[in-house]
């Protein structure tokens, strides 16, 4: 029902839609996208260790083998040992450029493997072979 310009039946709803309601509106929304951002990003990291866990047994572990410290084959063609302290301190950098370009006896990895995959080798090497504390 209006009265002049005025809607009268809306005006028992006018504290709804007031400001701080919608303040508050605003920052529940914006603390569930946190939220879900922050799940997705764990989830997203998650999923990552697992491809880089996986690329490493597709892709290594013939001659570094499972353990890092390298198969009768890898220790033959003098691989480093993932578990030693001069792999462990190099750095993250240093270690992605030997996955992309080789070294001495190990082949380059850049053109079978994306820049993300090798970044995220590097990071298992690091994680999974490094001193347990």
């Amino acid at each position: 029902m209006f009265q002049g310009r005025n809607c009268v039946s809306c005006s028992s709803n006018a504290g709804i839609f007031n400001g701080a309601s919608l303040r508050r509106s605003a920052l529940s929304l914006a603390a569930v996208a946190v939220l879900v951002l922050g799940i997705l990003g764990f989830a997203s990291r998650a999923m990552a260790a697992d491809d880089a866990a996986a690329t490493f047994k597709s892709q290594c572990v013939v001659c570094h083998g499972a353990d890092g410290t390298g198969t009768p084959t890898g220790k033959s063609l003098k691989v480093a040992d993932l578990t030693s302290e001069a792999v462990q301190k190099t750095p993250n950098a240093q270690l992605a450029a030997v996955v992309s370009d080789g070294k001495n006896n190990m082949p380059p990895f850049k053109n079978s493997l994306s820049k993300e995959q090798i970044d995220g080798l590097v990071a298992y090497v690091k994680a999974t072979f490094g001193k347990k504390k």
